[in-house]
């Protein structure tokens, strides 16, 4: 590997011009690797460090399939709890709060941040989830207590520095990104930190990728004996609680929902090898690893929630799905079965014009558009319908206002949302916690994407557990709603299972 072909960027001169107004000017040291596989370098660099996180474009479109990062947080992590919000610096407790509004102000994008045009993706920010009932912090909703009470509703760290790898160029970037004036961190000694860390990326990049392969093949992946998975409702619970939601729809109250079961089951293996293992089984555009003190969060989501790149805001919405074909010919005619579905394609058409409503609350008159509509897009268990709505956001529009005309996602709740949201509570047994939430990045620039967790395990406890969902229309057949749950559960169960 030529160590000679590393490029610093910017130059000294645009370091200083740009920092005459900027607060952050971040610092990228970049190298073509061909192939580079971040998730072998996480696991060399980050694997046992709490507060860490890797994000992978999988298998997608080339809009949502780029770029993977990983990083871990280095001074801030914001923590909210049902209504109260705590700010620690590097472990110490620095600020409190007992709303929620006031904290969430702090993943604003900040205040002059410009965009720099030789990084034209996220250079540092926050990075976090944000679970599903946080959606009572923007709406009045019942609050469901949750079972998983030592899991926050969200957790947000602040990243300055972080491995971002573009699949496009085949470049691998490490960056930096400190407040000018607080940290005194002139050029010279951020480039100086990049060749540092770049001297050791090259000892990691040059070891045998044998050892890498030998160390990844399963370990900690083996259940205990006791590992029977459990549902939090029977066929026949689940069943009922569609007829329950189809006669809410026949009142009027509703025009479709989504319905979830949980599974769990006893775990005491490696989070990490559970995440390579979902992402293989599973490959998706936004698969990612967050794992913190107390629990982890394994993803392989197939569904962006909300994307922010400058003044642009987009979300892709999915909904309607069929299991995949075994054969090439079985699976041609399901897909084309799920394209050509009177109730699939009514079910998706509401969802894209509640999203066209949620992204106008935001939006500069007359600019949402929907981009893509009705795509089919192939998954390894499940085929779906995919659309993309974009526009250009309002003046002045912070993150706690696209959070709130956005979170959570209508695909997961259901239309009209807030009185699905009602539903949800009184049809659903326990706390969705992390599941149907979001997670991704703020950027201190206009930069954020969210997913949707979907297809994610949340391992907290010695216990591993998982939501699926399906969503529920007039016409729905309450036996093929259950067995959809159990379709998109595939995944997750072949990624815990013994093999």
């Amino acid at each position: 590997m030529k160590k000679s072909s590393l490029h610093i960027l910017p130059d000294r001169n645009t370091f200083d011009r740009l920092a005459a107004t900027s607060p952050r000017v971040p610092v990228c040291g970049q190298q073509k690797i061909p192939g580079c596989d971040l998730s072998k370098l996480f696991q060399k660099l980050l694997l046992n460090t709490e507060n860490s996180f890797l994000f992978e474009s999988g298998k997608g479109p080339k809009e949502t399939a780029r770029y993977s990062l990983m990083g871990n947080a280095n001074s801030k992590i914001l923590e909210i709890k049902g209504q109260q919000a705590r700010l620690f610096h590097k472990g110490v407790l620095v600020s409190e709060w007992d709303q929620p509004e006031s904290a969430l102000h702090l993943l604003n994008f900040e205040d002059n941040v410009r965009q720099v045009d030789y990084l034209p993706h996220f250079w540092g920010g926050w990075v976090g989830f944000i679970g599903y009932e946080a959606s009572a912090w923007f709406e009045s909703l019942p609050v469901k207590k949750s079972p998983e009470s030592n899991l926050p509703d969200l957790l947000f760290m602040e990243i300055e520095q972080l491995f971002l790898y573009d699949h496009l160029t085949a470049e691998l970037k490490f960056i930096l990104s400190p407040k000018i004036e607080e940290t005194g961190r002139h050029y010279d000694n951020l480039c100086e930190e990049t060749r540092r860390v770049w001297k050791y990326l090259y000892r990691i990049l040059e070891d045998t990728s044998e050892k890498l392969n030998s160390e990844n093949s399963g370990a900690g992946l083996r259940p205990t004996s006791s590992n029977q998975l459990r549902a939090n409702l029977s066929r026949v619970d689940y069943i009922e609680r569609v007829e329950k939601a189809k006669n809410y729809i026949r009142e009027g109250d509703i025009y479709q929902t989504n319905l979830a079961q949980k599974f769990e089951m006893h775990f005491e293996g490696n989070s990490f090898q559970l995440y390579r293992k979902l992402a293989q089984v599973n490959p998706s555009p936004f698969s990612g690893y967050l794992n913190f003190r107390n629990f982890s969060l394994v993803s392989s989501s197939p569904e962006r929630l909300v994307k922010v790149h400058g003044h642009r805001v987009e979300t892709r919405p999915i909904a309607g799905t069929r299991p995949r074909g075994h054969e090439e010919e079985e699976d041609r005619a399901l897909s084309a079965e799920l394209l050509s579905s009177p109730k699939e394609r009514a079910e998706h058409l509401m969802l894209v014009d509640l999203e066209r409503n949620d992204l106008g609350r935001i939006c500069c008159d007359g600019s949402v558009r929907v981009t893509d509509f009705m795509l089919l897009e192939k998954y390894s268990h499940v085929s779906h319908i995919v659309s993309n709505i974009t526009g250009n956001l309002a003046r002045g529009t912070r993150v706690y206002d696209i959070l709130k005309s956005v979170f959570p996602g209508g695909t997961i709740t259901g239309c009209p949302k807030i009185r699905c949201m009602e539903i949800i509570s009184e049809l659903e047994p326990v706390a969705r916690g992390p599941y149907s939430g979001s997670f991704g990045y703020i950027g201190f620039g206009p930069y954020m994407d969210l997913n949707i967790i979907i297809r994610s395990i949340v391992v907290c406890d010695k216990t591993a557990g998982f939501h699926v969902g399906a969503g529920i229309v007039a016409d729905s057949n309450p036996q093929k709603e259950y067995q959809e749950t159990l379709d998109k559960a595939t995944a997750m169960m072949q990624a815990l299972s013994h093999h």
